[in-house]
């Protein structure tokens, strides 16, 4: 095997290896993450039910950090992968991806700001006016927007990635038919009704869809390598 071809076969193991490991991330991360719906009668309520779930919330905030962290580090192996499959398209996809791994990392680092403001709240009498609350409300909002952002990218890059389907030989049908239709789903659910079952299940599709073309390149690649040695 030429070593140009060493190269392209390990590029395409390595791809397949982070966009499962970007897959799994984001799956574990919506699995963990912090439900700030749940209703409570009163402000003082709600703070309480933040106080006694501190420890949830910087496990959701860390998950958040490590998918941001997992996709700008997919980033670049991205390019250096797609530029022959999407030229010009893999800079749109490169850049839902950046624009993933911000919103996840920034929402990361919003909840743990938060944790930090409702620990200083242990003890106080806080009322709905008060400036410590009403930094803790904005801190909340700018939370659930970033993840929305985050997802929103989520599932315009599954669909612009298996646009590639319909010209590479590479990509699994059914695993990019999946991902291709799933993504304006999520797309249009994060914003009208996050909570919908049908969210959930765009969401599954898509994660699996994904799956399958990450773990399809990882059996092309070492397939090649194997045939060739």
């Amino acid at each position: 095997m030429s070593v140009k071809r060493k190269i392209d076969r390990n590029i395409e193991i390595i791809t397949g290896l982070f966009l499962i490991l970007s897959v799994l991330s984001l799956l574990v991360a919506y699995l963990l993450k912090f439900d700030y719906s749940v209703p409570n009668a009163t402000f003082e309520e709600d703070i309480d039910f933040l106080l006694d779930n501190i420890s949830r919330h910087k496990v959701s905030a860390i998950s958040w950090i490590v998918t941001g962290t997992v996709n700008l580090l997919f980033l670049p192996v991205y390019l250096i992968m797609f530029h022959r499959f999407q030229k010009g398209m893999h800079l749109l996809s490169g850049f839902l991806l950046l624009s993933m791994a911000f919103a996840f990392f920034r929402a990361g680092i919003g909840e743990l700001q938060l944790a930090g403001l409702t620990l200083g709240t242990a003890g106080a009498e806080l009322h709905s006016g008060d400036p410590l609350s009403f930094a803790i409300l904005i801190n909340i909002r700018q939370v659930l927007l970033l993840l929305k952002i985050g997802i929103t990218a989520f599932g315009a890059f599954a669909t612009v990635l298996t646009i590639s389907r319909f010209r590479e030989v590479k990509f699994p049908v059914v695993g990019s038919v999946m991902a291709f239709l799933a993504g304006p789903v999520i797309i249009t659910f994060t914003w009208l009704n996050p909570d919908h079952l049908i969210m959930t299940l765009a969401l599954a599709v898509a994660w699996a869809g994904l799956l399958l073309v990450g773990a399809k390149f990882v059996t092309i690649g070492l397939a090649a390598k194997l045939e060739k040695n």
